[in-house]
């Protein structure tokens, strides 16, 4: 009896068990995709037809000290009579320290006007800039790091 209870134990414990290298390599491509579809979404948004919009909040949050602190941007925009109101700066920048922060709130001052591309099927879909930034790079380096590093070390297990 007590052999049975251990071995049906063990059966739930091996059932249970998920290879960390497997959840890194899910995480990798997860990653990727991602990266795409924010690509891919930076490119469609070129297309989108533009409007005047107008900055209702520009600041820094987050930690109180330079490192974690983010630029926080809101803006409102009216499309056929109905307000929208966004903080989705772009799809590829990616501001990563204080200085880029410090940059983006110099170009949108609070109460400035901008253009605001949006999406013409989705309103509530909009961004200030367009340009894909070379900064979307580092999502597709950390996926390949992440793919890399699980298959490896899928690989490096099935030797031992």
């Amino acid at each position: 009896m007590t052999e049975t209870l251990n071995h049906d134990r063990k059966q739930k414990d091996k059932k249970l068990y998920v290879n960390p290298l497997v959840i890194v390599l899910f995480a990798g491509i997860v990653i990727g995709l991602y990266g795409v579809y924010r690509v891919y979404k930076g490119y469609e948004s070129q297309n989108w037809p533009t409007i005047e919009g107008k900055i209702i909040v520009s600041r820094i949050s987050g930690a109180k000290r330079t490192i974690g602190r983010r630029v926080f941007i809101k803006y409102e925009y009216f499309v056929k009579g109905n307000r929208y109101v966004s903080s989705q700066i772009s799809y590829t920048l990616i501001i990563g320290d204080y200085s880029s922060s410090l940059e983006i709130l110099r170009d949108y001052p609070e109460g400035s006007k901008v253009t605001v591309r949006y999406n013409p099927d989705n309103s509530m879909d909009a961004v200030l800039k367009t340009e894909i930034s070379g900064q979307i790079s580092w999502i597709f380096i950390l996926s390949v790091l992440a793919v890399i590093l699980g298959l490896r070390g899928l690989k490096w297990q099935r030797k031992f």
